[in-house]
């Protein structure tokens, strides 16, 4: 809690027990911040927050009628304003931790929530990001990616009052131009990657890499941007104009940190880890080349963090698979299932050609869909793509929306000439029909998912097992009990 002329320059000394931007939240004695946002703007929600219980009202444009016992404090912009205010409301807890930022197009999650699990061994240290918010043995829902800046500071000072040392924070190319980091004291920031995304939001990709810059210029001077020398046009951008000390990692250019000799396999990823002039031998659980540059960033981040090389080699011992990412699924049977999150058309290249390099015999087969409104382009890429490298395909529900799961599926059929496809809109029901064709040497693809348990409709988030649940459940229920031979 707060006193009102602590949080702004007024004579009132109102005790403020909670602050917030959305009107469905505010409680009795809260300060309402009016954001003009993408698409609501919060100055139409005024009457609602001041009868829920608001007291304080920060505006940016003319309000026709003010209650004689609501505080009104005017600024140029209420975003800037929330941001000072979140930060100060919960006792500046970025500066009582040491916050790593990983942004990137892909591999957040799993450098994110890797460098999570190493220094878990050596002290408490939490995660927020796509898949949840982690810290001291508590898991929740993360609303978004990055979250807003009240949710995000909220939980950080949580996780301060908890002892938590570090954070590993995903930060979005949104979440940046959004500005919900930017009250954020970030000790270091990690690059992983950058490919055609989200350009209804940035419009070019000029934009984008512009967002995603931001985060290293938000580091302190005392730490430390960690940077892909592999993703040339983004290390160019950011290198010369950054005021904190950088560190690399690569594998086709060279770096301070890099992987060569790489050996990929179904089920693991080996390599030669160069770390200056010192070479180790190392073997990880994770699957394909873009997890061994994921590695790679991981490592020259737990450099930056003094540890020293010989702890990093003994560090590497803790990573482990991540939930819905590059995963291959556990069972006894001679066929092999992978479930990936696999957002983006680029994903969807990468990981058909882990499949096609590391299939001995037997087929590729992949199931997936598209979602609906967004990102239109996809569903021909991925449809090329899937004509390219599958031997066979079905095409099934993701995130729908209100559009028709049919037409979405039709739209991708068209560029699939070679394989042979089906539409089977109900996703369990395709993962099944996936798992009951099997044959010895199979890889079956379930992408576009992850570790998502619900379908994103016209009516919300509606609940979904899982495709790992789903995938281990067909498997149990068509194979399990000496059927095997049939195989």
């Amino acid at each position: 809690m707060k006193r009102l002329n602590e949080l702004f320059d007024v004579e009132q000394d109102y005790k403020i027990e909670a602050i917030h931007s959305d009107s469905r939240y505010v409680v009795k004695n809260s300060i309402f911040f009016c954001v003009d946002g993408l698409s609501v703007d919060g100055h139409k929600y005024i009457e609602d927050a001041i009868f829920q219980g608001a007291k304080c009202i920060v505006y940016s444009k003319p309000i026709t009628y003010k209650h004689r016992d609501i505080v009104y404090i005017k600024v140029d912009n209420v975003l800037d304003e929330l941001n000072r205010v979140a930060d100060l409301f919960y006792d500046h807890p970025s500066y009582k931790m040491t916050v790593m930022g990983i942004t990137g197009t892909s591999g957040k999650t799993v450098v994110a929530l890797m460098i999570k699990d190493i220094l878990s061994h050596y002290l408490k240290t939490g995660y927020i990001g796509t898949n949840s918010i982690e810290y001291d043995g508590i898991v929740e829902q993360c609303p978004y990616t990055t979250p807003e800046s009240i949710f995000l500071h909220k939980k950080l000072n949580e996780m301060v009052k908890h002892d938590v040392k570090g954070v590993a924070l995903e930060v979005s190319s949104h979440g940046l131009a959004l500005k919900r980091v930017d009250t954020v004291h970030f000790d270091m920031a990690i690059f992983t990657n950058v490919y055609e995304e989200h350009l209804d939001f940035h419009g070019t990709m000029e934009h984008l890499m512009t967002s995603k810059a931001k985060l290293f210029h938000l580091v302190n001077e005392k730490g430390y941007a960690i940077l892909n020398t592999d993703e040339v046009r983004f290390y160019n951008l950011v290198k010369d104009d950054l005021k904190c000390h950088i560190l690399t990692y690569g594998i086709e250019h060279r770096a301070d940190v890099m992987a060569r000799n790489i050996q990929l396999f179904i089920d693991h990823s080996e390599f030669d880890l160069q770390i200056h002039d010192e070479l180790r031998h190392i073997s990880v659980p994770l699957l394909g080349r873009c997890n061994v540059s994921n590695v790679l960033a991981v490592v020259t981040a737990l450099l930056a963090l003094e540890m020293s090389p010989q702890q990093v080699i003994e560090s590497i011992g803790y990573i482990k698979g991540i939930d819905g990412r590059m995963e291959l699924l556990e069972h006894r049977f001679p066929f092999h299932v992978i479930v990936d999150y696999c957002q983006h058309a680029r994903s969807y290249e990468l990981i058909f050609q882990f499949a096609k390099s590391v299939k001995k015999t037997g087929r590729i087969i992949a199931v997936f869909g598209a979602p609906g409104r967004r990102n239109m382009n996809k569903r021909e890429k991925i449809g090329k793509l899937a004509n390219e490298y599958c031997d066979q395909v079905i095409l099934t529900a993701e995130d729908n929306r209100d559009e028709d799961i049919e037409d979405i599926c039709l739209e991708i059929q068209k560029y699939i000439e070679k394989p042979i496809s089906v539409i089977i809109e109900d996703r369990a029901i395709a993962i099944e029909q996936a798992i009951e064709i099997a044959n010895g040497g199979d890889i079956i693809l379930i992408l576009g998912k992850g570790h998502e348990q619900f379908m994103a409709s016209s009516i919300g988030n509606v609940p979904y097992p899982g495709d790992k649940y789903v995938a281990l459940n067909a498997i149990h229920k068509i194979f399990e009990g000496g059927e095997e031979d049939e195989i």
